[in-house]
């Protein structure tokens, strides 16, 4: 008896070890691929190009931005983006590092980092960010991933900056 329970247990470990390599193998493939659209955002974004930028994104998308209310659904990200795109700001360099991937069902959760910097119009110094984020991806009927939900917010605190200035 005792025997037949570890054979039983052995040949069950045999089976599901492959298993566990696809499992990885699949979330090293999804993090190449949302690594592949995070290169493409930023090359947008720098570019100026928010067209290709809101493309990535479901038509119910909710952003949760710092500093700012929430935008739900594509429209209110557009707007967001074309007001900002009026503001005079410039992105001069943007880079995502994608820290960890984690599937849930249909739905792909990105944990990362970013850091940036930025000009706005009339301002000589340059205004430099980093902070972490996380975007949860959809996958969509055709395969491709789309943005589901995204919120980020900054490492930076703007309150440190105003007590070194008073």
């Amino acid at each position: 008896m005792k025997k037949s329970i570890l054979t039983t247990a052995f040949l069950f470990m045999l089976l599901a070890m492959p298993l566990l390599n696809v499992q990885s193998q699949s979330n090293e493939e999804l993090k190449a691929k949302i690594e592949k659209l995070n290169s493409q955002m930023c090359k947008a974004m720098l570019a100026g190009d928010h067209e290709k930028n809101l493309s990535l994104y479901t038509n119910d998308a909710i952003s949760l931005p710092s500093y700012s209310p929430m935008l739900t659904g594509i429209v209110e990200i557009k707007k967001s983006n074309e007001e900002m795109a009026k503001s005079g700001a410039k992105i001069l360099s943007f880079e995502i590092t994608t820290k960890n991937i984690t599937p849930a069902g249909n739905l792909i959760i990105e944990i990362g980092l970013y850091k940036m910097s930025m000009k706005m119009e009339g301002m000589e110094e340059l205004i430099n960010d980093n902070g972490k984020y996380i975007t949860i991806w959809e996958k969509q009927a055709d395969g491709s991933l789309k943005i589901k939900i995204e919120t980020w917010n900054t490492d930076v605190n703007p309150m440190a900056n105003m007590h070194k200035e008073m």
